[in-house]
């Protein structure tokens, strides 16, 4: 079980919740996920409806976990709408092999994020600003939103790149009024591949729309014949 203790609204549709254990932490890795539940789970029978989020915050964070939140559908509403600060939630896991890491000097990493897919990175991101000498590859971030103001996590991809060696941010808004050092226009997977210099060790994370990650999979393997086992994609659902 977790506790609701904040609740952060960035638009009618997206919100971030912060959770505290209720018992023994979680352990997870950086770009796993939980299965939350709004209804109480009785060990005895099934689990109830529920549904993955990728998990926001640091591994090492001992208190709680953070989870951004996209209305997409009758459960995400009523999380938007129904829970309140205090609120009991259950969740179980982690789960998933979207794994994100960056050990290896000899294998940069990209990772491109849609919107509310920047979640699995900020993990990484998190636990990079606290273990910095788990990063040893070159990091560069591509972070894309309908608006500027939907970059939620900007902020901290920012303090990643003035912070973290080998660390850059790119960030990219469609329609809106632009924010400092945020580019008009969406991500671009080709010009993405082409600024890793076609170095074929390196290794892309792509995560966001599922419509977005397929396509920009299917053209890192296909046109570009990058790796299979150097492309790998946030695909959960």
């Amino acid at each position: 079980m977790v506790q609701l203790e904040r609740v952060e609204r960035h638009s009618p549709d997206v919100v971030t919740f912060y959770l505290a254990w209720d018992g023994r932490p979680l352990r997870f890795r950086p770009g796993q996920f939980v299965h939350v539940a709004l209804d109480p789970y009785d060990p005895a029978g099934y689990w109830p409806e529920s549904r993955a989020f990728s998990i926001a915050s640091a591994p090492s964070d001992r208190h709680g976990m953070r989870l951004t939140i996209t209305r997409q559908g009758r459960f995400t509403s009523r999380l938007l709408e129904e829970v309140e600060v205090g609120r009991t939630l259950w969740c179980k896991g982690p789960y998933g092999e979207f794994e994100v890491a960056a050990h290896d000097p000899a294998a940069p990493v990209v990772l491109v994020a849609g919107g509310t897919g920047i979640t699995p990175f900020c993990a990484f991101m998190e636990e990079a600003l606290l273990r910095p000498e788990t990063v040893g590859a070159p990091v560069r971030l591509y972070y894309g939103a309908i608006e500027a103001d939907l970059l939620i996590y900007s902020s901290l991809a920012r303090q990643c790149a003035t912070l973290l060696p080998g660390f850059e941010a790119r960030f990219f808004a469609e329609e809106g009024p632009l924010a400092p050092a945020v580019t008009r226009g969406r991500l671009d997977i080709r010009r993405i591949a082409d600024e890793s210099k076609g170095n074929p060790n390196t290794r892309f994370y792509l995560s966001g729309p599922h419509s977005m990650i397929n396509t920009f999979a299917d053209y890192l393997l296909g046109e570009r014949d990058w790796p299979r086992d150097r492309v790998l994609v946030d695909a959960w659902e």
